[in-house]
Parts: structure tokens; sequence; C-alpha cells
């Protein structure tokens, strides 16, 4: 399918939706490849559906007879909104949906005010963020790769070690205030990122499995790339320990 066909297609569905719902849809837009004219032919057509609140949040998914992979997200424009203005650990990946978009209807400029709202993220918001993947994620996955050296379990430690490239990554974006493009860019992308480990090219060659490397090096790559982003998130003022317990 081309993406003249794709777009058609999008068109279509866009009518059926305003057939359906009628005055209760206040926008609709393409988000992810298709909007970006980057899609390929095995590209998903993805839309964001913007309602009142008469039509209940859902998610539609299924792929058609004709080939076509769709995903329909119905969103509450106050939700929307609100989460076009938010910042949390997974911003990087999702914050493009809210970004880049093709619109195709909208009412009152819905989508001006939702562009609007991505500007309104404050710097507490992203460190607190910072915070909470280094303490959520990042930190779990270094214990749990120490332990499988330790215990000498190299199938775990090098999927351990993926894990903690991803989170890393996710750090790295919120520590520049930069999202990705989409989930298959990321590796291309965070390499261009200003704020970076001195050593992350050597690290994410090794952790991402783009050289062959002993199970020995990918682990001092986990601990070395660890010790970089604790120096960066303090550069930063990112706190992610307490010294109180908290039940």
């Amino acid at each position: 399918m081309t993406h003249e066909a794709r777009l058609a297609l999008a068109r279509d569905l866009a009518q059926r939706i305003l057939q359906k719902y009628g005055d209760a849809v206040l926008g609709i837009a393409l988000y992810g490849s298709v909007a970006r004219k980057a899609d390929t032919s095995h590209s998903d057509i993805e839309m964001k559906v913007i309602t009142d609140t008469s039509v209940t949040e859902h998610d539609v998914e299924y792929v058609h007879t004709s080939g076509a992979k769709i995903e329909i997200n119905y969103e509450q424009a106050e939700n929307y909104l609100r989460r076009a203005a938010s910042v949390d650990t997974d911003w990087p990946i999702w914050a493009a949906q809210y970004r880049q978009q093709m619109v195709l209807f909208e009412r009152d400029d819905f989508f001006a005010r939702a562009r609007k709202a991505t500007q309104s993220a404050r710097d507490e918001d992203f460190r607190a963020a910072q915070a909470q993947l280094i303490a959520e994620d990042l930190y779990e996955l270094v214990q749990k790769i120490r332990g499988a050296w330790e215990q000498q379990r190299e199938e775990n430690l090098r999927w351990w070690a993926g894990r903690f490239l991803w989170f890393s990554a996710l750090w790295l974006g919120l520590a520049n205030r930069q999202y990705f493009t989409t989930g298959g860019t990321v590796w291309d992308e965070v390499r261009r990122l200003a704020i970076l480990p001195k050593n992350f090219e050597h690290q994410l060659a090794v952790l991402a499995g783009f050289r062959p490397s002993a199970v020995g090096e990918v682990y001092r790559a986990v601990e070395d790339l660890w010790a970089e982003i604790q120096e960066l998130a303090k550069a930063q003022g990112v706190a992610w320990q307490s010294d109180r317990w908290r039940v």
C-alpha cells in the first residue's frame, strides 16, 4: 500500500468516525510514520480522535482485509490536553504523538491549543521523571545485572543489560528534554543528543549487540554507563535517593 492509498483510507475512516460520533468529535489526526510521510508499504495507520466527555475513551485496533493495520485512539479533550502537557518516564517515546501530527479534522483550532499545551512542561517535571526512572528501573536493573554476574548467569545478564540500555536511552531523552521520533529511530537519535555519557558510543555498541562482545565486556559497559548516568544526574540536580524511610 502506498502513502497516498494509506492517506485516502485514513480520510475515509475520519468520515466514518464523524458519521458515527458527530458533534462529539473535536479533532482527528494522524500520527506516526504516515503523518511524517515516512511510511513504508508495511506501516500502520495510527489515528487520534479527540472527543467531548460523551464518548468513553477507548482504543480500536485491528487488521483490515486490505492488509492495513489500523489503530485508533479515542481520547477526551481534557485528558488529551493534560497528557500533552505532562512528563513521565516514558515521555521520550510517546511525546511525538502530541507534537507530530497530520490534522484531518478539528473544531475551534483544537490542535493549535494542544501544541501550546506541549510547551508548558517544566524543568522540575523532567527532573522528577528522571529521578523516578533511575529509582524504579535503572537501579533495579543494575542490581539484577550484578546478581547475574555473581551467579555467572550469562543469558540473564545479557537480557537485563539490553533492558538497562533501553531505559538509559529514555533517561537521556529526558535529560536532553528531547523526544524520539519513533521507537525505531531511538538508537540513531540518541547518538545525536547534546548531553551524553563520555563513552556512550562504545556502551551502545556493546549493550545493543551491534558488535560481538564477551559477557565481561557487557558487564563493564553496564557499570560504566551506570556511573556516568549518576554523574549526569548529579550535574542536573536530579536527586533519586532518599534519606528518609517512607511507608
